[in-house]
């Protein structure tokens, strides 16, 4: 079952390496926490000194000892397990962004930065990593932080970075010595428990010690009554990893406008800043591409409850899907997307009725304690070093509690704290949503410590607003399931495991596509029913065929993208590379082969005659900028082209040379596909986020959807004059597509 194909999770048998000792800290830790002060902090000077130091008359001298062990475990532990791994190799995910800065060091444009099979293109052209790249679903901005590493080899790149998170982490230790009672000793402690969180971010060279530092920098701020700054530097976190900008609600609650004017403020020079380096167009594309569909809850594993969401919880029991998730508990959409907005409704509710008619703008701990596993909570997906962050509300929380001479609640908040952040295995966690669990019941704890204010919306009033957030949200969910099944039925079987199934074209007896496995991308070949896997020298990112034609032609990209033939009957022969190129389209009779060349960002199309010895010919230069082809019998070409944002179509009449727009195709069009007949253009249409396949009549102009559902149906290519092939995520992690096929009546 695929769990999550994010480059760098195939090393996570890493992360299980932990030894058997660890299990015991939590023993340990429980029995400090014993022994910790009872009585309330009165004065602030005290709170700088020891936080026992009061209180050596119920500590045991030994303690110190106990806790020094204990810390020296778990340090060991995460150098051995983490820190010395992560150092030796780059298998992680650190190359995703390392190499969107280092494209843009090369003046490479980064407009196509989140497809798939374009961005493991560039990684195998400059050779960052042997393996798979991904930048989906990252909003250009994290771009800004790995731009300084460029330059470095991407080894010596890692490590730094390696170390600047170790600094990060000093700093946060510093600042949290700064506006807590808590010692050092205290401190290291309660940081190191949180185990496979921080093994997971370092292993994987994540970001998430950097919000983390963000989180305990604005609270620091805030504490100081900075309360603009505050914002701004809420506004980085968001920036970089979106579901900070949940932050919001905690300063609309509070209505805290300075905090949410400084927000503001700093996001717009985030996005500015983010926008005159890297261009307004990879910002068009995230916001009109992933950003939209960011609230389907299944980019990366979408029903592996180690993603730790309640998106991931609900699918799983909820929602069918034939590969993936053939046994749910119960096929139900409009349940999953009524218990999906329950869910949000109390989460936020909760958190709105303990934060109270409180309006002091100050940091109040525990409503910052809690805002924290709201965020995780919220977010529609997940992974285990985003509880990296649950350091600070420990940190914060535990000390409110026991200034307030609530030891035992501390120590409860302590327990679940250590339960959100320990290491389970993945036979457990694949199927028991621990994590998720711990971390509502260390939330709710933090709500039932707390003290709400007594002037409180009344009863009526707290249920019409659930109610109404119910109903809404409801609604909405329904958008992201409606029509999800209707790609179901026409699924073709594809034998195997990869990740994504892509690129399917018919062959002689059968069809063929790409596979990506966790070493790269390979070609499969269903022939009067077997399966062949071919795995050539290089990544096969995409190809082509015709229905009868006994050969297919494919792209193999290494330092360099090669057009390659291969015959269908003789899979095991070497293949013989025609010329430099990518992306593929051949005619139905065999007879034109069209492809893209591009250097530097720049694309242009060429068309190539087989069977003569003529060179390729330029159709389409770079100010056309090409993305898709399509070539009918006579050598035209049909051309996605312009702005990755909102592309066009163009055809290319060979015997004429002649370059014409066809504005009856209402943009943003890609993927265009001529039936043999070229009587019909199969093409996919982009409408609110998702991209539909449709059909076009070109004698008459009418046009038939095929999908509706909010998903994306890619690259169809014709069986027959009746029949396509396309690639569909419905139901799959964004982009992460299977086959299909679909038959149309006259």
């Amino acid at each position: 079952m695929l769990t999550s194909v994010w480059p760098g999770h195939q090393d996570w048998n890493l992360i299980q390496s932990f030894d058997s000792g660890r299990q015991k800290v939590t023993a340990f830790l429980l029995e400090s926490m014993e022994h910790r002060h009872s009585a309330e902090l009165l004065e602030p000077e005290a709170c700088q000194e020891d936080s026992t130091a009061a209180f050596r008359g119920t500590n045991p001298g030994w303690l110190p000892a106990v806790e020094w062990t204990i810390i020296a475990l778990l340090a060991l532990a995460f150098v051995a397990h983490s820190f010395v791994p992560a150092w030796r190799t780059l298998r992680s995910e650190f190359p995703n962004y390392y190499l969107a800065a280092e494209l843009y060091r090369h003046n490479i444009s980064l407009d196509r930065v989140y497809e798939w099979t374009w961005f493991q293109r560039q990684n195998d052209h400059w050779g960052v990593r042997d393996g798979l790249v991904s930048f989906a679903p990252n909003p250009p901005t994290l771009i800004l932080v790995s731009v300084p590493l460029t330059g470095l080899p991407p080894l010596i790149a890692k490590r730094v970075w390696l170390i600047f998170s170790l600094v990060l982490m000093a700093v946060v230790l510093g600042i949290m010595r700064r506006v807590t009672a808590l010692n050092w000793r205290r401190l290291l402690l309660i940081s190191l428990s949180c185990t496979l969180p921080l093994n997971v971010d370092f292993l994987f060279a994540r970001h998430y010690v950097l919000i983390l530092f963000l989180i305990c920098a604005g609270y620091y701020a805030a504490s100081l009554g900075h309360h603009g700054t505050s914002g701004a530097i809420w506004s980085a976190a968001a920036g970089m990893k979106l579901f900070p900008a949940l932050v919001v609600i905690l300063f609309l609650r509070k209505r805290n406008w300075r905090a949410l004017m400084g927000f503001l403020m700093g996001l717009a020079m985030f996005l500015f800043v983010s926008v005159t380096m890297f261009g307004a167009e990879v910002h068009l594309v995230f916001l009109r591409e992933v950003l939209s569909q960011a609230s389907r809850g299944d980019w990366l594993g979408p029903y592996a409850l180690s993603q730790n969401s309640f998106a991931t919880l609900w699918s799983r029991l909820l929602l069918f899907e034939p590969a993936l998730n053939p046994f749910p508990l119960v096929n139900f959409p409009l349940l999953y997307a009524s218990v999906l907005a329950i869910t949000v409704t109390v989460l936020l509710c909760a958190f709105l009725w303990f934060v109270g008619d409180d309006r002091r703008p100050g940091a109040n701990p525990l409503h910052w304690a809690a805002f924290v596993p709201l965020m995780l909570l919220l977010c529609t997906t997940t992974a285990p070093d985003y509880w990296c962050l649950l350091i600070f509300s420990a940190v914060v929380g535990i000390d409110a509690l026991l200034a307030r001479g609530n030891t035992s609640k501390a120590l409860v908040l302590w327990i679940l704290y250590v339960a959100a952040c320990f290491p389970v295995p993945d036979r457990i966690s694949n199927w028991f949503p621990s994590r998720l669990l711990a971390t509502v019941a260390l939330f709710a704890w933090l709500l039932h410590s707390g003290q709400p204010s007594l002037k409180r919306l009344p009863a009526a009033r707290w249920l019409a607003v659930g109610l109404i957030s119910v109903g809404v949200l409801t609604l909405y969910n329904l958008r992201t399931v409606r029509n999800r099944e209707e790609d179901f039925s026409r699924r073709v079987p594809t034998p195997g495991n990869a990740y994504r199934f892509a690129y399917p074209v018919p062959v002689a007896g059968g069809m063929a596509y790409t596979e990506m496995q966790p070493s790269g991308y390979g070609v499969g070949v269903v022939t009067d029913g077997a399966v062949h896997t071919i795995s050539l020298l290089g990544d096969t990112l995409s190809l082509t065929s015709s229905p009868t034609g006994a050969t297919f032609y494919s792209e193999l990209t290494g330092r360099q993208s090669f057009l390659v033939q291969l015959p269908v009957g003789q899979l095991g022969s070497t293949p013989e590379v025609l010329t430099e190129g990518q992306d593929p389209a051949l005619s139905s009779n065999g007879k034109w082969l069209a492809f893209i060349r591009e250097e530097q960002g720049r694309r242009t199309a060429w068309l190539l005659k087989l069977g003569s010895h003529d060179a390729p010919q330029m159709i389409l230069p770079s100010p056309y900028q090409p993305l898709d082809l399509a070539v009918t019998d006579e050598g035209d070409v049909f051309a996605a082209a312009g702005n990755v944002s909102d592309p066009h179509l163009l055809r290319f009449v060979r015997n004429t040379e002649e370059v014409a727009s066809l504005p009856k195709f209402p943009q943003p069009v890609r993927y265009p596909a001529i039936s043999p007949d070229a009587q019909r253009l199969a093409f996919s249409r982009r409408d609110r986020g998702s991209w539909h396949l449709y059909v076009r009549e070109l004698a008459t102009g009418s046009e038939r959807q095929l999908t509706h559902s909010w998903c994306n149906a890619l690259s169809p290519s014709w069986m027959d004059t009746k029949t396509l092939l396309y690639a569909s995520d419905c139901g799959r992690g964004v982009g992460l597509t299977a086959i299909s096929r679909v038959v149309l009546g006259r």
